[in-house]
């Protein structure tokens, strides 16, 4: 029985010591988080910081300030080799090698069924949700405002960040619409039916087939139903 206590009392004791060390790494890598927040200037609550590498150990009253030093010029975003040293009364008492990532969190449109390619993004198709940017290099959609006047630029899956890349604003003119085509020149002005062959925006050139000579010609559009032969 005293055997049984002996072991048990050992227990104890290892289990405090891990527990007081445990304690210490996380006040310590917390003064690290603070630091590497105020040397990036980075937004907590936009980021988050998980260590990958840190073999750095020192009690609270080991040191009462430290220094961060990026060991690249990269982006805070992603995995990052950094070098911190601890300060006592000024004087350098340890440095090390950390490893870090650093993950980046927007509230982004998020597609909730698949959106085909020129469909209109209906609000049933989207929720606002909080997501991880941290390697997209696109900008990111975050209200149905940017959404007015755009349709879907290609196919896209459920689940999908919605991006500046995945929408475009619908364009004035698209291929197949039936416009009128206008001749003009400072003696006379001519109109006549056409088919649009290809889709552009308002001051784009784009072909047209007249449908009466069926022939097809250069034309600038001028709104949604009008387009003008180009003279030159």
């Amino acid at each position: 029985m005293l055997k049984d206590r002996l072991i048990t009392l050992a227990l104890a004791a290892l289990l405090t010591v891990v527990a007081i060390d445990t304690m210490a790494d996380d006040n310590l890598n917390r003064d690290m988080i603070n630091g590497i927040i105020s040397y990036y200037d980075l937004d907590p609550v936009r980021v988050e910081i998980e260590f990958r590498k840190n073999r750095i150990k020192a009690e609270p009253g080991d040191y009462d300030s430290l220094e961060i030093n990026p060991m690249s010029n990269s982006e805070p975003r992603g995995l990052i080799p950094l070098k911190v040293t601890l300060y006592k009364n000024g004087d350098e008492v340890k440095s090390g090698q950390i490893r870090i990532r650093i993950s980046w969190f927007e509230n982004a449109l998020v597609t909730t069924d698949k959106i085909r390619r020129h469909d209109i993004i209906m609000p049933n198709k989207y929720q606002l949700k909080r997501v991880e940017t941290t390697y997209l290099t696109e900008k990111i959609v975050n209200s149905p405002a940017q959404l007015a006047e755009c349709w879907a630029k290609k196919n896209i899956g459920k689940d999908q960040i919605l991006t500046s890349g995945l929408i475009e604003v619908i364009p004035a003119v698209v291929s197949g619409k039936e416009v009128s085509i206008m001749y003009r020149t400072q003696a006379m002005e001519i109109t006549a039916r056409g088919t649009a062959l290809e889709a552009g925006y308002i001051g784009e050139s784009i072909r047209v087939r007249n449908s009466q000579s069926r022939k097809i010609i250069a034309c600038t559009i001028i709104d949604r139903e009008t387009v003008q032969v180009n003279t030159h």
